[in-house]
């Protein structure tokens, strides 16, 4: 299990729900000298994830070494469906506890820190924590009449957006245990009352074929596979390789009309822009990637107020996680990855500073020296990075 040093912030008493801010200090620096951060890098994991998983948040809290010019911080936040919560809960309250902890970020944690306004605010979401970003994103703001309004953002990163659906039908294909689990669900389901979804879970011999040994009812069951896609699809079905353009056009295209996404005053990009990045070798991921980030870019640039990032892309050599210690995985990791968010950072927001760039280039050499043996530098082998 790994860990990093960090402080929790408590952003959802009721909930007993908390931020998990990260603190890598250097050596002989006082908590105290270290002034609050003016961004934060707001993190949200997949199914199963909670803090510290997966495990790169702590690789990229080291590009932000904590002291008196730093002026970035990595947060994960946790939510009600972290670990194996996901099956009984729904996106909807996922976004519901994201804007609550936006909220306490600038209300209560680093109220005034920004030239005395609020800090900026990038998301960035892990697999199926990309949907949390997306509903987030593009749904109405408010949600319904009995929600409060979801605060703007300054920036919105999708690293490995997968669809589960997509990754359901090739386990479906693959495997007859699969198919046989999901024909019985699909009985359940049409044997069942629709107002009952939300309190009736699966028998757990099903829901463990289909997306593993976590309570799962039937309203979130149908969410994630969405059945009815693409005629119809469920609202987290964000990522199908399926998907209509009329679909790809109420979720990519809404993202610049919605008005949630607005870049810093301080930016140099000027854009309501969106980073993805894919990951070549996912082993949750059946369809042609490149293809996928293509149409989505394609919507995005039909008039719609936003655009993918041009530093978007499918990282070579990357897994679903970015996990890995062979030299192609930290290269993905280590170096592709970060050197992404960084521009993207520094595009959307601006004041990225060297200290990252130090962080980069000492674990970028030392990367690509396993690679090649020779000691050439990073910048011989991916470009030197404009911060």
């Amino acid at each position: 299990m790994p860990s990093a040093p960090g402080i929790l912030h408590t952003y959802h008493p009721a909930r007993n729900l908390n931020l998990f801010e990260h603190t890598p200090y250097p050596p002989n620096t006082s908590p105290s000298s270290v002034p609050p951060p003016k961004h934060i890098l707001l993190f949200i994991g997949g199914l199963y994830d909670n803090y510290l998983i997966p495990s790169y948040t702590a690789d990229l809290a080291a590009l932000f070494p904590l002291h008196s010019a730093q002026t970035w911080r990595v947060i994960h936040i946790q939510l009600s469906s972290a670990g194996r919560a996901f099956g009984t809960l729904d996106i909807d309250r996922d976004i519901e506890e994201f804007a609550g902890a936006i909220d306490f970020i600038h209300r209560s944690l680093y109220h005034d820190t920004n030239n005395g306004g609020a800090v900026d605010i990038v998301l960035m979401g892990h697999s199926t924590g990309c949907q949390d970003v997306m509903r987030y994103l593009t749904a109405p703001n408010p949600i319904n009449n009995r929600k409060a309004l979801r605060p703007v953002i300054q920036g919105a990163i999708l690293q490995a957006p997968v669809s589960d659906r997509d990754a359901m039908n090739h386990s479906i294909q693959e495997g007859p245990e699969v198919a046989r689990a999901y024909e019985r669900a699909m009985q359940i389901v049409k044997n069942t009352k629709e107002s009952e979804y939300r309190d009736v879970l699966l028998p757990l011999s099903i829901s463990r074929q289909l997306f593993g040994p976590a309570p799962l009812s039937i309203a979130r069951f149908l969410s994630l596979a969405s059945p009815e896609s693409p005629g119809v699809p469920s609202v987290e079905d964000f990522f199908s390789s399926d998907a209509s353009e009329e679909r790809l056009r109420g979720t990519f295209g809404r993202i610049g009309r919605n008005g949630l996404l607005r870049h810093s005053g301080v930016s140099v990009g000027g854009t309501q822009s969106v980073l993805v990045l894919m990951s070549d070798s996912d082993e949750h991921v059946k369809v042609d990637q490149k293809k996928m980030l293509q149409r989505w870019k394609g919507i995005m640039s039909e008039d719609t107020g936003g655009t993918i990032h041009g530093d978007s892309a499918v990282i070579l050599n990357a897994l679903h996680d970015a996990s890995g210690d062979d030299w192609p995985s930290q290269e993905a990791r280590l170096v592709v990855l970060r050197r992404k968010v960084l521009q993207y950072l520094r595009d959307v927001v601006g004041d990225v500073g060297n200290d990252a760039m130090d962080v980069w280039h000492r674990d970028g050499d030392r990367v690509m020296a396993l690679k090649s043996g020779d000691g050439r530098r990073v910048e011989d082998m991916v470009g030197v990075l404009k911060l």
